[in-house]
């Protein structure tokens, strides 16, 4: 049996090790601050961003609320962000293949002055073995 295939069969399956949650943010701040919150809570959480964050601000062409998406690449997946500043606040989505605890997240939200409410639908989540 070939190195390749052993390597194969030791690596999980594909999203067996994804750790994803979602929360509300309560704050308003503007689009580079924002940033900025994404790569301290990288830090925070013990990750690695890469490159620099996407960045989609609505409406485009006339569709969408008043608001922007914000997606940072980390080394372990991703960080995504769609602020609504009409609506005081955001919504933050963790995607990670390395384990992360609230607590780190909630530091840094503390720091930006920033509210934040665990709003992971784990009925959704249950579903996946």
């Amino acid at each position: 049996m070939g190195l390749l295939m052993i390597e194969r069969r030791l690596k999980p399956a594909l999203g067996t090790r994804m750790h994803t949650q979602g929360f509300v943010l309560k704050g308003k701040m503007d689009l580079g601050r924002w940033q900025h919150f994404l790569c301290c809570l990288a830090e925070a959480m013990g990750m690695s961003a890469v490159a620099h964050p996407a960045l989609w601000q609505y409406p485009i062409d006339g569709a969408g609320g008043y608001g922007a998406t914000i997606v940072q690449p980390i080394t372990e997946s991703f960080l995504a962000l769609d602020t609504w500043p009409d609506h005081d606040g955001a919504y933050l989505l963790i995607c990670s293949c390395k384990h992360f605890t609230e607590k780190s997240i909630a530091a840094v939200a503390r720091q930006f002055r920033l509210q934040w409410l665990d709003n992971t639908d784990f009925e959704v989540l249950s579903l996946v073995d």
